[in-house]
C-alpha cells in the first residue's frame, strides 16, 4: 500500500524505481493478436486491445519547408457513446513543443466508427533539423458536448523516418499506448518512470491506487519542463 513505500528522503528516486518498478530493459514483449493475449498472473489487461485502424499519409515538402499530413479514414474504432458509436476527430501534435502552432486537428464526424475525413493538415516552417529531432503524435479522440473529449488511441511517427518529397503511407494500428519503434529510435525509448502502488481492500471492497512520484519525464513545454498529472 502507499503507506508501505519508503519515505522520499530515505532513498534515491532511482533506487525506488529499481526496487518497485521495471528497468528500461524489462519492457513487455510485443502484443500478440488480441484473442491470443494471456496474462500469466491471471489479470485482464487492455494494453493489447485493438482500438481500430487509421489510414493516413505524410509528405515532407523540403523546398517549401512544409509537412503535409493527410488523414484519410479510420476503421473499426472503439465505441465511445451510449449508442455504440463515436464522434471521432484526429489531433496532431509535434513533439517536443507546447505552442498552439504545434497542434492541428480535423473536423469531427458524428455517429460513426468508420469515419472518412480526407483532410490534409499542414505544418509550415518545418526545417531539416525539425525532421531529425521531432516526432508527430497522431491521436484519435471522441468529441463530447457535455463532458471532456475522450481519448481513443494514438500512434507516433519519428519524422526522421520520412524522406524529403516522398509520400509515406503507413497504415497504423491505433492502440491505447504510443506505438514507438524502440529498436530504431533510442531517443524515444523511455518517456519517463512512474512509481505507483496497488492494494485491494476486501473490507472496503475498493482498489487503492497510490500515485507516488515520477522521474525523468519527457519535456513537453518550450521551457524544457512539463505540467504533469496522472489519469487512471
Amino acid at each position: 500500500s502507499p503507506a508501505e513505500a519508503p519515505r522520499e528522503d530515505d532513498e534515491d528516486v532511482d533506487q525506488l524505481f529499481g526496487a518497485y518498478g521495471t528497468t528500461p530493459s524489462e519492457q513487455p514483449a510485443k502484443c500478440q493478436a488480441p484473442e491470443e493475449v494471456v496474462d500469466p498472473e491471471g489479470y485482464e489487461s487492455d494494453d493489447c486491445t485493438t482500438l481500430g485502424t487509421l489510414d493516413f499519409s505524410l509528405l515532407y515538402d523540403q523546398e517549401n519547408n512544409a509537412l503535409h499530413c493527410t488523414i484519410n479514414k479510420a476503421k473499426g474504432l472503439k465505441p465511445m457513446d451510449h449508442n455504440g458509436l463515436a464522434d471521432p476527430y484526429v489531433k496532431l501534435h509535434l513533439l517536443p513543443g507546447a505552442s498552439k502552432a504545434n497542434k492541428l486537428r480535423t473536423k469531427t464526424l458524428r455517429n460513426t466508427l468508420n469515419p472518412t475525413w480526407n483532410e490534409t493538415l499542414t505544418y509550415y516552417g518545418i526545417t531539416d533539423e525539425d525532421m531529425i529531432r521531432k516526432t508527430l503524435r497522431i491521436s484519435v479522440c471522441d468529441e463530447d458536448k457535455f463532458r471532456h473529449n475522450e481519448f481513443i488511441g494514438e500512434t507516433r511517427i519519428p519524422l526522421k523516418k520520412l524522406k524529403p518529397n516522398q509520400t509515406k503511407n503507413p497504415l497504423d494500428w491505433v492502440h491505447s499506448l504510443p506505438q514507438i519503434d524502440k529498436t530504431e529510435d533510442k531517443s524515444l525509448e523511455e518517456r519517463g518512470r512512474i512509481l505507483i502502488s496497488l492494494k485491494y481492500s476486501s473490507q472496503k471492497q475498493g482498489l487503492l491506487v497510490g500515485i507516488s512520484r515520477c522521474a525523468h519525464l519527457a519535456a513537453m513545454d518550450a521551457n524544457g519542463y512539463s505540467d504533469p498529472y496522472v489519469k487512471t
